[in-house]
């Protein structure tokens, strides 16, 4: 239970902890700075490849944005994603 979020559902806002997402949300590690081995760029980068092989290219290192360009469409731009993120603080969700 790292993060504290919350999720819009039916007009209303919901806390949610990590520990209750969707399995496909807890794929690697969403904060680099999270990473027992933080000096170890095969963890790094494998932590990445993870990510990225479920459509995750988000990924945080403290405040800094980690993007991985998929070379494809991906569905996480729609109207209701972008509705999960507005008026929330930098880490109640996951990377976005």
């Amino acid at each position: 239970m790292r993060y504290q979020g919350r999720e819009v559902e039916e007009g209303r806002v919901r806390l949610v902890m990590e520990s209750s997402l969707t399995a496909r949300d807890r794929v690697g590690v969403q904060d680099f700075v999270l990473v027992e081995n933080y000096n170890s760029e095969a963890t790094f980068i494998e932590n990445l490849r993870r990510r990225f092989r479920e459509n995750l290219i988000y990924t945080y290192i403290g405040s800094v944005l980690v993007s991985v360009n998929p070379y494809k469409e991906l569905e996480i731009y729609s109207k209701q994603q972008m509705e999960r993120y507005r008026g929330v603080s930098f880490y109640e969700i996951s990377p976005h």
